[in-house]
């Protein structure tokens, strides 16, 4: 129902407004109860913890493979659904659905028969903070980048296997960090559509970084991938500066550096063997990714803002 309330001033700078009385009555609220203020442009939403919906699916998977089910639950949790009942049919795609739930930040199995799974968030509000695990996805992924370098020039088969894991964790954050996109009104600073692009953009970086780092253990070092790699990371490096701190300098650096790395693997094409253009081929799609790290967050560089001092 829409309804229009006027402004009144309260003190020196504060503006006041009544709520419609059978919203209070309805939601039990009297004077000093706490309410939520969510901000969204110009939008201004007032809720109540008193009033907890449940948002919840049930869908069958039997005759999807494994990896699709897997993949459907991974969305629903990121669409924000807090309960999640599966009906399948064979036990590759129970155990694919398992595993996922390791990656869902705050969900639990509660109940499991011979066909059906009941998932369901354990905490409505996990005391988790969005800008921490992103920027913990971020440091993550530049360090398997990093050992893709390091490990690889050592020949260190093992550290570079050991990235399948690292990708566990990166999974995590940015699931939980697009989960958090889609049931909040926050975080407008450069548009809700474009953060939750190079979010899960950066999922899709660290399965990147998995393939790569499987490629590099079975081939012996090149000095031309390694230097690739290093610029790379070296890109990598500028392109999160700049996400947290945009500056013009930066922003044209990591441009430059993509655009000789883009120059480097065009002419190393048809020059190397089978795996190691594979991991060419990885490495482009990479720095495609951490491009747009810069190239969709131009837009805050104030030094593009207009105001010139006389």
């Amino acid at each position: 129902m829409e309804m229009k309330r006027k402004l009144v001033k309260q003190g020196i700078r504060a503006l006041t407004i009544t709520l419609p009385a059978a919203w209070v009555e309805k939601n039990n609220l009297k004077a000093g109860d706490e309410v939520d203020l969510t901000e969204a442009e110009a939008a201004l939403t007032i809720a109540t913890e008193k009033v907890v919906s449940q948002k919840e699916i049930t869908v069958d998977v039997r005759g999807l493979i494994p990896r699709l089910a897997d993949r459907f639950m991974a969305r629903a949790y990121q669409k924000g659904y807090d309960k999640i009942t599966i009906i399948f049919d064979d036990s590759e795609t129970m155990l694919a659905i398992k595993n996922k739930v390791a990656e869902l930040m705050g969900f639990e199995i509660l109940n499991i028969s011979k066909n059906k799974l009941e998932i369901q968030v354990i905490s409505n509000q996990l005391n988790l903070d969005f800008d921490t695990l992103l920027r913990r996805a971020f440091l993550i992924l530049m360090d398997m980048a990093e050992t893709c370098y390091t490990a690889w020039k050592k020949e260190d088969k093992n550290a570079l296997e050991n990235i399948f894991y690292q990708d566990f964790d990166v999974n995590k954050f940015t699931y939980f960090c697009l989960r958090d996109l889609n049931k909040s009104q926050k975080r407008m600073e450069f548009g809700r559509s474009i953060l939750y692009y190079l979010i899960e953009s950066s999922e899709d970086l660290g399965d990147e970084l998995k393939v790569l780092g499987k490629i590099l253990a079975a081939v012996k070092p090149d000095q031309e991938m390694l230097s690739l790699i290093q610029k790379f990371n070296e890109m990598f490096r500028l392109s999160y500066e700049f996400f947290y701190k945009p500056e013009k300098k930066k922003a044209v650096q990591a441009f430059l550096l993509n655009k000789e790395i883009t120059a480097m693997i065009e002419n190393l094409y048809g020059k190397k063997n089978q795996q190691l253009t594979k991991a060419l081929m990885s490495l482009d799609f990479c720095c495609r990714i951490v491009y747009h790290y810069t190239t969709m967050r131009l837009d805050t560089l104030k030094e593009l803002s207009g105001d010139v001092a006389c």
